[in-house]
């Protein structure tokens, strides 16, 4: 589909040691570890920023201490601002890597578009607002991603996400729910 490659978040390239990861968040200005919430596979940051924007938290997913994949919550200041924001997201995004086609703002009865209560529908999970776009692996495997979404809690995520790690995180997943058998 393009050219572009995704090989890194904030620096921080995919398959990188929790270590390393930890390091390069840590250096960058506000970064503070949330060690409550962090665990052997995931590191919680909070006082970041993400594209000019305050971030509620931000997520890093290991697998076999590999960085996968990225999670970067925004709260918006008020429910009315949150898809003003996202798409001014989205835009910044499109004009980093390219313009997705991947774009979608789906509506379920009994909301429709512009019918004033936008942001009722999207937190009763009756209206979704995504993007995805894709970049083909380089090496021959699972493409990775971006992908921007809305929350029922009205919040912004962006994901970034490396296609083969994020399978084989999967695949650990698989592997320990079926030890329950």
């Amino acid at each position: 589909m393009n050219e572009l490659k995704l090989t890194s978040f904030l620096g921080i390239e995919f398959g990188s040691s929790k270590e390393i990861s930890r390091e390069k968040l840590l250096s960058r200005e506000g970064a503070i570890l949330d060690e409550v919430n962090s665990s052997e596979d995931a590191l919680f940051f909070d006082g970041l920023k993400f594209g000019g924007r305050q971030t509620s938290y931000v997520l890093l997913l290991f697998v076999n201490n590999k960085f996968t994949k990225s999670s970067v919550v925004i709260t918006p200041k008020l429910d009315a601002f949150t898809i003003n924001l996202y798409k001014e997201i989205k835009s910044e995004i499109n004009s980093k890597y390219y313009k997705t086609e991947d774009d979608f703002e789906i509506f379920e009865e009994p909301y429709y578009e512009d019918d004033g209560y936008t942001e009722t529908g999207i937190r009763v999970g009756k209206i979704s607002f995504e993007s995805y776009w894709k970049f083909t692996d380089q090496n021959g495997g699972k493409d990775d991603f971006i992908a921007l979404r809305i929350t029922e809690d009205m919040q912004i995520i962006i994901n970034y996400e490396d296609g083969d790690l994020s399978d084989e995180m999967a695949d650990k997943k698989n592997i320990k729910n079926s030890e329950d058998y």
